[in-house]
Protein backbone atom coordinates (compact mmCIF):
# COMPACT_ATOMS: atom_id res chain seq x y z
CA UNK A 1 0.00 0.00 0.00
CA UNK A 2 0.83 3.48 -0.12
CA UNK A 3 1.74 5.04 2.91
CA UNK A 4 2.70 8.67 4.04
CA UNK A 5 4.82 8.97 7.00
CA UNK A 6 4.79 11.90 9.44
CA UNK A 7 8.10 12.25 10.28
CA UNK A 8 9.50 14.71 12.98
CA UNK A 9 12.91 14.03 13.11
CA UNK A 10 12.93 11.65 15.93
CA UNK A 11 13.84 8.15 16.32
CA UNK A 12 9.97 7.14 16.57
CA UNK A 13 8.87 8.50 12.97
CA UNK A 14 12.17 7.26 11.58
CA UNK A 15 11.49 3.66 12.66
CA UNK A 16 8.29 4.09 11.68
CA UNK A 17 9.16 4.58 8.26
CA UNK A 18 11.50 2.01 8.40
CA UNK A 19 9.55 -0.73 9.24
CA UNK A 20 7.28 0.01 6.93
CA UNK A 21 9.91 0.28 3.92
CA UNK A 22 10.90 -3.31 5.52
CA UNK A 23 7.05 -4.54 4.65
CA UNK A 24 7.37 -3.65 0.85
CA UNK A 25 4.91 -0.25 1.08
CA UNK A 26 5.23 2.74 -1.10
CA UNK A 27 6.63 4.90 1.64
CA UNK A 28 6.33 8.73 1.06
CA UNK A 29 7.51 11.17 4.25
CA UNK A 30 6.42 14.36 5.22
CA UNK A 31 7.22 17.23 7.99
CA UNK A 32 5.47 20.03 9.26
CA UNK A 33 6.85 23.41 9.59
CA UNK A 34 4.45 24.58 12.14
CA UNK A 35 5.94 26.79 13.89
CA UNK A 36 8.49 30.06 13.87
CA UNK A 37 8.93 33.62 16.25
CA UNK A 38 9.87 36.32 14.74
CA UNK A 39 11.42 34.57 11.44
CA UNK A 40 13.27 32.39 13.69
CA UNK A 41 12.12 28.69 14.44
CA UNK A 42 11.10 28.33 18.49
CA UNK A 43 10.37 25.08 18.32
CA UNK A 44 12.45 22.13 20.14
CA UNK A 45 11.17 18.66 18.97
CA UNK A 46 8.88 18.03 15.51
CA UNK A 47 9.58 21.64 13.49
CA UNK A 48 12.97 23.23 13.88
CA UNK A 49 15.25 23.38 11.32
CA UNK A 50 17.83 20.66 12.44
CA UNK A 51 14.68 18.18 13.00
CA UNK A 52 13.51 18.89 9.71
CA UNK A 53 17.34 17.91 8.74
CA UNK A 54 17.08 14.76 10.24
CA UNK A 55 14.26 13.87 8.87
CA UNK A 56 15.33 14.58 5.40
CA UNK A 57 18.37 12.32 6.06
CA UNK A 58 16.14 9.18 7.25
CA UNK A 59 14.12 9.65 4.48
CA UNK A 60 17.39 9.41 2.12
CA UNK A 61 18.95 6.49 3.28
CA UNK A 62 15.53 4.71 3.17
CA UNK A 63 15.65 5.56 -0.85
CA UNK A 64 12.02 7.26 0.03
CA UNK A 65 10.60 10.88 -1.88
CA UNK A 66 10.55 13.63 1.52
CA UNK A 67 8.39 16.64 1.17
CA UNK A 68 8.30 19.61 3.56
CA UNK A 69 4.93 21.10 3.94
CA UNK A 70 4.13 24.89 5.53
CA UNK A 71 1.28 24.49 8.35
CA UNK A 72 2.64 27.41 10.65
CA UNK A 73 -0.99 29.28 10.34
CA UNK A 74 -2.88 26.79 11.40
CA UNK A 75 -0.55 25.29 13.79
CA UNK A 76 -0.75 29.09 15.24
CA UNK A 77 -5.06 29.29 14.95
CA UNK A 78 -5.82 25.99 16.23
CA UNK A 79 -3.18 24.74 18.82
CA UNK A 80 -0.37 28.20 20.07
CA UNK A 81 -3.41 30.79 20.41
CA UNK A 82 -5.76 28.71 22.26
CA UNK A 83 -2.45 27.60 24.54
CA UNK A 84 -2.00 30.57 25.80
CA UNK A 85 -6.00 31.91 25.98
CA UNK A 86 -6.34 29.04 28.29
CA UNK A 87 -3.43 30.22 30.54
CA UNK A 88 -4.76 33.61 30.61
CA UNK A 89 -8.31 31.81 31.77
CA UNK A 90 -6.75 30.00 34.58
CA UNK A 91 -6.45 26.57 33.16
CA UNK A 92 -3.75 24.51 32.09
CA UNK A 93 -4.03 22.99 28.68
CA UNK A 94 -2.81 20.21 27.02
CA UNK A 95 -1.07 21.33 23.61
CA UNK A 96 -0.49 17.89 21.91
CA UNK A 97 -4.42 16.87 21.96
CA UNK A 98 -5.28 19.92 19.91
CA UNK A 99 -2.25 19.00 17.21
CA UNK A 100 -2.84 15.70 16.53
CA UNK A 101 -6.11 16.64 15.97
CA UNK A 102 -6.07 19.83 13.38
CA UNK A 103 -2.76 19.06 12.50
CA UNK A 104 -1.87 15.42 12.31
CA UNK A 105 -4.80 13.93 11.83
CA UNK A 106 -6.66 16.60 9.80
CA UNK A 107 -4.37 18.31 7.59
CA UNK A 108 -2.07 15.71 7.20
CA UNK A 109 -4.95 12.47 6.81
CA UNK A 110 -6.08 15.36 3.82
CA UNK A 111 -3.06 15.40 2.16
CA UNK A 112 -2.63 11.49 2.31
CA UNK A 113 -6.21 10.53 1.50
CA UNK A 114 -5.23 13.37 -1.60
CA UNK A 115 -2.55 10.98 -2.65
CA UNK A 116 -4.61 7.75 -2.77
CA UNK A 117 -2.64 7.22 0.84
CA UNK A 118 -2.74 5.78 4.36
CA UNK A 119 -0.93 7.80 6.88
CA UNK A 120 1.36 6.75 9.28
CA UNK A 121 3.05 8.56 12.49
CA UNK A 122 5.35 7.43 15.57
CA UNK A 123 2.85 7.87 17.95
CA UNK A 124 3.05 4.85 21.07
CA UNK A 125 -1.01 3.19 20.31
CA UNK A 126 -2.34 0.43 18.64
CA UNK A 127 -5.19 0.41 16.05
CA UNK A 128 -7.09 -3.23 15.80
CA UNK A 129 -10.26 -4.01 13.73
CA UNK A 130 -13.21 -5.67 15.28
CA UNK A 131 -15.82 -6.37 12.30
CA UNK A 132 -16.62 -2.95 10.58
CA UNK A 133 -15.15 -0.94 13.74
CA UNK A 134 -11.59 -0.16 14.60
CA UNK A 135 -10.56 0.36 18.28
CA UNK A 136 -7.96 2.94 19.97
CA UNK A 137 -5.61 1.10 22.18
CA UNK A 138 -2.92 1.42 24.33
CA UNK A 139 0.75 0.82 23.64
CA UNK A 140 2.18 -2.16 24.63
CA UNK A 141 5.02 -0.45 26.46
CA UNK A 142 3.05 1.35 29.54
CA UNK A 143 6.04 3.63 29.72
CA UNK A 144 5.68 5.08 26.59
CA UNK A 145 1.84 4.87 25.70
CA UNK A 146 0.42 8.10 24.14
CA UNK A 147 -3.14 7.28 23.66
CA UNK A 148 -4.19 10.15 26.01
CA UNK A 149 -2.96 12.58 23.80
CA UNK A 150 -5.34 10.82 20.84
CA UNK A 151 -8.48 10.20 22.17
CA UNK A 152 -10.56 12.79 19.41
CA UNK A 153 -9.68 10.39 16.67
CA UNK A 154 -12.81 8.54 15.78
CA UNK A 155 -13.98 5.89 13.41
CA UNK A 156 -13.18 7.70 9.95
CA UNK A 157 -9.58 8.15 10.80
CA UNK A 158 -8.76 5.05 12.61
CA UNK A 159 -9.58 3.55 9.57
CA UNK A 160 -7.03 5.12 7.62
CA UNK A 161 -4.48 5.33 9.86
CA UNK A 162 -1.29 3.62 10.89
CA UNK A 163 1.18 3.27 14.26
CA UNK A 164 4.03 0.82 13.41
CA UNK A 165 5.59 1.23 16.48
CA UNK A 166 2.60 0.66 18.52
CA UNK A 167 3.46 -2.80 19.83
CA UNK A 168 7.02 -2.14 20.62
CA UNK A 169 9.80 -1.07 23.50
CA UNK A 170 11.04 2.07 22.94
CA UNK A 171 14.51 -0.31 23.02
CA UNK A 172 12.99 -1.96 20.06
CA UNK A 173 12.24 0.98 18.53
CA UNK A 174 15.97 2.21 18.35
CA UNK A 175 17.16 -1.00 17.39
CA UNK A 176 14.59 -0.77 13.99
CA UNK A 177 16.47 2.46 14.05
CA UNK A 178 20.08 1.21 14.05
CA UNK A 179 19.34 -2.16 11.89
CA UNK A 180 18.52 0.56 8.95
CA UNK A 181 21.63 2.81 9.99
CA UNK A 182 19.39 5.72 10.41
CA UNK A 183 21.35 9.40 11.60
CA UNK A 184 18.40 9.21 14.53
CA UNK A 185 18.90 6.30 15.91
CA UNK A 186 20.52 7.78 19.27
CA UNK A 187 18.87 11.11 19.08
CA UNK A 188 17.38 11.88 22.25
CA UNK A 189 13.60 12.46 22.92
CA UNK A 190 12.03 15.85 23.83
CA UNK A 191 9.67 15.80 26.65
CA UNK A 192 8.56 19.40 26.57
CA UNK A 193 6.19 21.24 24.74
CA UNK A 194 7.81 21.26 20.90
CA UNK A 195 7.22 25.36 20.72
CA UNK A 196 7.98 25.90 24.30
CA UNK A 197 11.76 23.93 24.75
CA UNK A 198 12.99 25.85 27.64
CA UNK A 199 9.69 24.72 29.61
CA UNK A 200 9.13 28.67 30.20
CA UNK A 201 4.80 28.36 29.35
CA UNK A 202 4.65 31.80 31.35
CA UNK A 203 7.10 33.22 29.55
CA UNK A 204 5.84 31.97 25.93
CA UNK A 205 2.50 33.33 26.95
CA UNK A 206 3.69 37.00 27.92
CA UNK A 207 5.73 36.73 24.43
CA UNK A 208 2.43 36.09 22.82
CA UNK A 209 0.18 37.92 24.58
CA UNK A 210 2.16 40.70 26.47
CA UNK A 211 2.77 41.60 29.94
CA UNK A 212 0.16 40.17 32.28
CA UNK A 213 -1.83 42.08 35.28
CA UNK A 214 -0.97 40.76 39.24
CA UNK A 215 -3.54 39.88 41.52
CA UNK A 216 -4.15 38.82 44.75
CA UNK A 217 -3.37 35.21 46.20
CA UNK A 218 -6.60 34.40 48.64
CA UNK A 219 -7.88 31.67 50.74
CA UNK A 220 -11.19 29.38 50.40
CA UNK A 221 -12.70 33.22 52.60
CA UNK A 222 -11.04 35.30 50.59
CA UNK A 223 -8.59 36.56 52.98
CA UNK A 224 -5.86 37.94 51.25
CA UNK A 225 -2.13 36.20 51.73
CA UNK A 226 -0.33 37.62 49.21
CA UNK A 227 0.08 39.16 45.90
CA UNK A 228 1.10 37.61 42.43
CA UNK A 229 2.23 38.12 39.14
CA UNK A 230 -0.03 36.83 36.51
CA UNK A 231 -2.45 34.07 36.58
CA UNK A 232 -0.72 32.16 33.92
CA UNK A 233 2.10 31.68 36.23
CA UNK A 234 -0.27 28.93 38.01
CA UNK A 235 -1.98 25.73 37.66
CA UNK A 236 -4.32 23.91 40.38
CA UNK A 237 -2.24 21.43 42.63
CA UNK A 238 1.26 23.80 42.54
CA UNK A 239 2.32 24.08 45.85
CA UNK A 240 6.15 25.58 45.07
CA UNK A 241 6.64 29.54 44.10
CA UNK A 242 2.95 30.36 45.80
CA UNK A 243 5.89 33.70 47.41
CA UNK A 244 3.56 33.05 50.77
CA UNK A 245 4.82 32.02 54.42
CA UNK A 246 1.93 29.97 56.05
CA UNK A 247 2.33 27.90 58.76
CA UNK A 248 1.35 24.85 57.03
CA UNK A 249 1.54 23.94 53.43
CA UNK A 250 -0.77 25.32 51.01
CA UNK A 251 -1.83 24.62 47.25
CA UNK A 252 -3.09 26.16 44.69
CA UNK A 253 -6.99 24.90 44.33
CA UNK A 254 -8.53 27.08 42.13
CA UNK A 255 -7.96 29.84 39.56
CA UNK A 256 -10.38 32.87 39.65
CA UNK A 257 -10.03 34.39 36.10
CA UNK A 258 -12.44 36.94 36.27
CA UNK A 259 -11.19 38.09 39.54
CA UNK A 260 -7.33 37.61 38.82
CA UNK A 261 -7.43 35.98 42.10
CA UNK A 262 -5.25 32.51 43.01
CA UNK A 263 -7.04 30.83 45.06
CA UNK A 264 -5.13 28.49 47.87
CA UNK A 265 -5.22 26.08 50.56
CA UNK A 266 -4.96 22.75 52.37
CA UNK A 267 -3.41 19.59 50.46
CA UNK A 268 -6.97 17.88 51.67
CA UNK A 269 -9.02 20.84 49.44
CA UNK A 270 -7.93 19.36 46.26
CA UNK A 271 -9.76 16.11 46.35
CA UNK A 272 -12.60 15.75 44.13
CA UNK A 273 -15.06 12.62 43.52
CA UNK A 274 -17.67 14.48 40.81
CA UNK A 275 -16.30 17.10 37.72
CA UNK A 276 -17.48 18.17 34.40
CA UNK A 277 -16.03 17.33 31.31
CA UNK A 278 -16.84 19.51 28.63
CA UNK A 279 -16.71 18.83 24.69
CA UNK A 280 -16.66 15.05 24.79
CA UNK A 281 -15.56 13.12 22.12
CA UNK A 282 -16.00 9.36 21.64
CA UNK A 283 -14.39 6.70 19.53
CA UNK A 284 -17.82 4.85 18.89
CA UNK A 285 -20.15 6.53 20.99
CA UNK A 286 -20.65 7.31 24.85
CA UNK A 287 -20.77 4.77 27.34
CA UNK A 288 -23.50 3.40 29.69
CA UNK A 289 -23.86 5.09 32.79
CA UNK A 290 -23.69 2.22 34.93
CA UNK A 291 -20.48 1.21 33.01
CA UNK A 292 -17.51 0.99 35.27
CA UNK A 293 -14.18 2.67 33.66
CA UNK A 294 -11.33 3.95 34.33
CA UNK A 295 -10.53 7.90 33.80
CA UNK A 296 -7.03 9.37 33.53
CA UNK A 297 -7.11 12.74 34.57
CA UNK A 298 -3.71 13.76 33.16
CA UNK A 299 -0.98 12.04 30.98
CA UNK A 300 0.98 10.91 33.50
CA UNK A 301 -2.18 9.90 36.27
CA UNK A 302 -2.55 5.73 36.10
CA UNK A 303 -6.31 6.48 36.01
CA UNK A 304 -9.13 5.86 38.69
CA UNK A 305 -12.23 3.83 38.31
CA UNK A 306 -15.25 6.42 36.91
CA UNK A 307 -18.64 6.33 35.70
CA UNK A 308 -20.55 8.81 32.98
CA UNK A 309 -23.11 9.86 35.29
CA UNK A 310 -24.71 11.77 32.67
CA UNK A 311 -23.31 12.64 29.02
CA UNK A 312 -25.02 15.17 25.77
CA UNK A 313 -22.99 16.83 22.94
CA UNK A 314 -21.42 19.52 25.29
CA UNK A 315 -20.91 18.03 28.47
CA UNK A 316 -20.76 15.04 30.87
CA UNK A 317 -20.84 14.71 34.58
CA UNK A 318 -17.67 11.98 35.92
CA UNK A 319 -17.95 10.43 39.19
CA UNK A 320 -14.75 8.63 40.53
CA UNK A 321 -15.24 5.57 43.19
CA UNK A 322 -12.64 7.39 45.27
CA UNK A 323 -11.25 10.91 45.11
CA UNK A 324 -8.56 12.18 43.00
CA UNK A 325 -5.83 14.72 43.61
CA UNK A 326 -6.27 18.07 41.45
CA UNK A 327 -8.84 17.80 39.00
CA UNK A 328 -7.32 20.68 36.84
CA UNK A 329 -9.68 22.62 34.89
CA UNK A 330 -7.78 22.75 30.99
CA UNK A 331 -6.87 19.29 31.11
CA UNK A 332 -7.73 16.53 29.07
CA UNK A 333 -9.64 13.73 31.18
CA UNK A 334 -9.57 10.47 28.92
CA UNK A 335 -11.86 7.17 29.49
CA UNK A 336 -10.39 3.52 28.90
CA UNK A 337 -12.10 -0.03 29.47
CA UNK A 338 -8.95 -2.02 29.98
CA UNK A 339 -6.69 -0.96 27.10
CA UNK A 340 -9.06 0.73 24.72
CA UNK A 341 -9.93 4.32 24.82
CA UNK A 342 -13.42 5.25 24.71
CA UNK A 343 -13.05 8.85 24.44
CA UNK A 344 -12.38 12.05 26.37
CA UNK A 345 -12.80 15.48 26.54
CA UNK A 346 -11.56 18.71 28.66
CA UNK A 347 -12.14 18.88 32.78
CA UNK A 348 -14.11 22.16 32.96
Amino acid sequence: MRVVVAMSGGVDSSAAAALLVEQGHEVLGITLRVWSYEGKARCGSCCSPDDIDDARAVAARLGIPFYVADAEELFRDRVVQPFVESYLDGKTPVPCVACNRDVKFDFLLARARALGARLATGHYARVERAGDRYRLLRATDASKDQSYFLFTLGQEALSRIEFPVGALSKAEVRAVAQRHELPTSEKPESMEICFVPDGNYAGFVERIAGPQPGGEVVDARGRVLGRHSGIHRFTVGQRRGLGLSTPDPVYVQRIDAGAGAVVVGPAAGLERSEFTVLQPSWVQGAPAPEDLLQVRIRHRHAGTPARVLAADRARVTVRTEEPVRAVTPGQAAVFYRGDEVLGGGWIG
